[in-house]
């Protein structure tokens, strides 16, 4: 495997402390900076204190190595910017590395980030100034409140790779393949499902739009329950759920004392209909059930499903393990 280059940006309360640590890795000491951008303007620095200047700064700042190697932090999105490109050999050097940087999400760019801007391929990713997703992300604690549920992960066209400290690493395509346009095929669908889109399960930071279009149901403030209804033959389209997921991590946060939301229940009239939505409603917390001439029944308690993940997750856990 030639290698790779390591595009990412890490995102989390722990911001500051994240830039101190990355900006001691060994990739970021063995020489100064060739340039130091301060809120945008280039500066003059002391080569032996650059890492305080931009420790310091209050807005968007970035040092540059003439070799593609950049150290950035965006205060305004608490988020931390390395780019090290040709420095890694494995997939796993990126999740060595990360062990001891604190972060709650990390977006991965493209292991061909040129091939894919030049073939304006569309891309997904988690908004709020980070890098699209490419080769990677990765949750880690609370960070995975932004996902509609835990089950996510599980379930999707992608790897899976659990690590210490509550760190789930998630690797879009194989990362062995040389042709651009084949490692973006394999990429595209978990890439759009676990982004920022309509049937994703990433709910973006600025989520005032979704929750604007959602909580339209039935409301019992001693279950802080909204039951939505759905009638016969009518679609719940995976945006709408997002929404709700939306409002429910947004209630979450805020602990609203009034109309307070933490169950969100979908009520159809048709059993066929409730069957058709159990595997999204379930994959995003959100209960399913039945209210027909039988009565209301709730029907994801006893669904289990299994996961499968794609055959070339398959494949390359086989290669790896001899």
């Amino acid at each position: 495997m030639k290698p790779l280059a390591l595009y990412m940006t890490l995102e989390g309360a722990a911001y500051r402390d994240a830039l101190v640590r990355a900006a001691q890795m060994q990739n970021f000491t063995e020489r100064p900076p060739d340039s130091l951008a301060i809120s945008f303007s280039n500066v003059d620095y002391d080569p032996a204190t650059w890492r305080n200047l931009l420790e310091a700064a209050n807005t968007r700042s970035r040092a540059y190595w003439d070799d593609g190697r950049q150290l950035g932090v965006t205060p305004a999105s608490e988020m931390v910017a390395i780019m090290l490109p040709g420095r890694l050999r494995t997939p796993a050097d990126a999740w060595h590395l990360l062990e001891g940087i604190p972060f709650e999400i990390c977006c991965i760019g493209a292991a061909f980030f040129d091939e894919w801007l030049a073939a304006d391929y569309k891309r997904w990713g988690f908004g709020r100034s980070h890098i699209d997703n490419g080769w990677g992300c990765a949750f880690r604690g609370r960070g995975h409140d932004r996902l509609v549920s835990r089950r996510w992960l599980d379930f999707g066209p992608w790897r899976v790779i659990r690590r210490p400290n509550d760190t789930t690493f998630i690797q879009f395509h194989d990362l062995a393949l040389t042709d651009p346009a084949e490692a973006y095929a394999q990429a595209a669908p978990g890439l759009e499902r676990m982004g920022n889109s309509p049937i994703g399960g990433h709910i973006g930071f600025h989520k005032e739009r979704l929750i604007a279009s959602a909580g339209k149901g039935l409301y019992s403030p001693s279950q802080r329950l909204l039951e939505v209804v759905v009638g016969p033959g009518n679609e719940v389209r995976q945006g709408d759920m997002l929404c709700n997921c939306a409002l429910r991590l947004h209630h979450k946060e805020t602990q609203p004392a009034t109309g307070r939301i933490e169950r969100i229940a979908y009520v159809f009239v048709d059993e066929g209909d409730a069957r058709a939505h159990l595997h999204e409603l379930w994959l995003r917390e959100l209960e399913c059930w039945v209210a027909d001439d039988r009565g209301k029944r709730r029907l994801d308690l006893d669904y289990h499903p299994v996961p499968s993940p794609p055959a070339w997750v398959r494949d390359l856990e086989a290669r790896e393990a001899t």
